[in-house]
């Protein structure tokens, strides 16, 4: 999960959105006037294909925000960072679903009306820049820790049975280390690192340059610290053989 190529995500993500801002301009501008039932006589324009479109992107954007609240209240939540961004994510679905609803009933006696709100939906939220990599970063958190605790509980275990073997007390303190490092990465239950915790305190922004730096910082010190657990469970399949077990 947190080893996907994030730079062609993003790259993707932006452009994206930039297409998703310019469809709505093409569909409000371009469509034939018959073919969006011309202007009513109360002044109104009916951009009927428009409000189609960005019903559909609506329902596409609650729909993955569903899953990811549905991921995390799956999960654990050792560093408590769950339930604030299953919050955010439900507080985002909620807001989306509104602003649907003002496309779809709303009056506009233009296209630029219709544009500024529909805009909304791709600039105020940012699901797909922010809340997927978001919610992807506390999940990977989560399962980190989890198997940071289960390794630990190998490590002591083992600390008692390795004696005088001193191929084993090597490996052992091997393993020790890379679980320190990974606690370096990830932080020590129930606190999270600053890296990890600052991911959940991000919020959409018109600039996402210093939120997608913050996720990338995250997403780094992540697959470090999987790596180090990686290296753990070597370590310790290490004291296991030379324990002769």
């Amino acid at each position: 999960m947190i080893a996907r190529p994030t730079g062609l995500i993003r790259a993707r993500v932006r452009l994206g959105t930039v297409v998703a801002v310019a469809l709505i301009g093409t569909l409000v501008v371009a469509v034939p006037a018959d073919a969006l039932g011309g202007t009513r006589s109360d002044g109104c324009g009916s951009f009927a294909v428009a409000k189609a479109w960005v019903h559909t992107a609506a329902q596409r954007r609650e729909a993955t925000l569903g899953l990811l609240v549905s991921t995390l209240q799956a999960r654990q939540d050792p560093w408590s960072l769950n339930a604030g961004q299953i919050t955010a994510l439900q507080n985002a679905s909620s807001a989306i679903s509104a602003l649907d609803a003002q496309v779809q009933n709303t009056c506009y006696p233009t296209r630029a009306a219709l544009r500024a709100d529909a805009t909304q939906l791709f600039t105020n939220y940012r699901v797909y820049w922010l809340r997927v990599p978001q919610t992807h970063a506390v999940e990977a958190a989560d399962r980190l820790a989890e198997a940071r605790s289960r390794l630990g509980t190998v490590a002591t275990k083992l600390a008692a049975h390795v004696g005088g073997n001193v191929d084993a007390q090597t490996e052992l303190s091997a393993m020790n280390q890379a679980l320190a490092a990974a606690d370096a990465e990830l932080g020590t239950v129930p606190t999270p690192a600053d890296a990890v915790a600052s991911v959940v305190t991000l919020v959409p922004a018109a600039d996402m340059t210093a939120d997608v730096a913050t996720m990338e910082t995250a997403r780094a010190d992540l697959i470090a610290a999987r790596g180090a657990l990686v290296q753990a469970r070597t370590d310790g399949l290490a004291v296991v053989g030379d324990l002769g077990a």
